[in-house]
């Protein structure tokens, strides 16, 4: 047997008879250790991957899975994702995309909703008919909020939709007019008050990472969006996936190399920031794999999923997971010195 079984079977008979928390320590066990004894501060893929993967034949997630958004309410987790009805023909499935949900008492095993899909395409005169996609949500005001995606080719764009329990969503409608976007990302900046979401818009393509501001959930200034750069990275490779947060005063971004067709050999990276506009890439080789979502499970325990190298918007593409005892900070990532102790609220036009 190989030693990734004997992990495997450690974990689940743990976590069947154990609380949570004591679960997070046991799964903390089981990574390497260095010499010393100590863990090293690295993303290790979890043993039991993938986490979540697609339907059966015929079903409504059958083709391939993608662009997850996790967080925890509660003690529950939920995981968002688009899926794929079909994966044969790479020019026309896109309007086979919905919108999925997930959910989990660990973050490690997942059930997939007996509601699925949670938000579905439009009707025949809406705007998202052709599909919808690239799910981000948050938890606030007791509603879970997502923006999303919606249409297909040169008519991108993005919704908003809310739930009061996280499976029946009502839409708001479009949000914005740009015709050639994807990869969303959202963040409430607490010291501003103001939303900031970071897309991808392909018509700037090769530097198409941009940020738009509102003062609520859907009056974004997509008018006057600024481009995103990240500073050390190759002036002109394309870097997308975007995952922004905010955590001991300071913005974090993980993001990945973009390579079409399947972003093969592309690798997750790490940025900070002190405003969430101007960024200095940390690390950009922290591992294999892409759309890197991440989220705090405690002080000293991070969970990470991400796609499989080689698989974006691929037949078969699944969701994986990897784990990091111990501190964001621990990852071999120096902070500027200078970095203030507070968030910078972002400037204004």
């Amino acid at each position: 047997m190989r030693k990734t079984d004997f992990q495997l079977i450690a974990i689940l008979i743990f976590l069947a008879c154990t609380g949570f928390s004591q679960a997070g320590e046991q799964l903390a066990d089981q990574l390497p250790q260095s010499p010393s004894g100590v863990t090293p501060a690295q993303w290790i893929p979890h043993p039991n991957n993938p986490v979540l993967t697609p339907g059966s034949k015929g079903t409504w997630d059958a083709g391939a899975l993608g662009s997850m958004s996790v967080l925890k309410v509660g003690e529950v987790f939920h995981m968002y994702y688009e899926a794929w009805g079909t994966r044969e023909n790479m020019s026309t499935d896109y309007n086979s995309l919905q919108i999925g949900h997930a959910t989990s008492n660990d973050g490690i095993h997942w059930n997939k909703d007996p509601a699925n899909p949670v938000l579905t395409n439009g009707t025949a005169n809406d705007w998202d008919r052709d599909g919808t996609w690239d799910p981000f949500v948050i938890y606030e005001d007791g509603m879970f909020k997502m923006w999303y995606g919606g249409g297909m080719d040169n008519h991108c764009d993005w919704g908003y939709a809310t739930s009061s329990d996280g499976v029946h969503f009502v839409k708001h409608g479009q949000i914005s007019h740009l015709g050639h976007v994807e990869d969303d990302h959202v963040i409430h900046d607490p010291t501003s008050g103001r939303y900031a979401m970071y897309y991808w818009d392909r018509k700037h393509e090769p530097n198409g990472l941009r940020i738009a501001w509102s003062s609520n959930e859907t009056d974004f200034d997509f008018a006057h969006a600024q481009p995103v750069r990240i500073d050390g990275l190759p002036a002109h490779s394309m870097h997308k996936f975007t995952h922004v947060f905010q955590e001991d005063g300071r913005w974090l971004m993980y993001f990945a190399e973009f390579k079409r067709p399947g972003c093969k050999g592309c690798w997750t990276g790490y940025a900070t920031s002190l405003d969430g506009v101007h960024w200095q890439v940390q690390n950009s080789r922290l591992m294999q794999g892409f759309d890197a979502e991440i989220l705090k499970v405690t002080d000293d325990l991070h969970f990470m999923y991400y796609a499989p190298d080689g698989y974006f918007d691929q037949k078969n593409c699944d969701i994986r997971l990897a784990v990091l005892r111990g501190n964001l900070h621990d990852e071999g990532i120096h902070f500027s010195p200078s970095a203030p102790s507070t968030i910078q609220p972002l400037q204004s036009h």
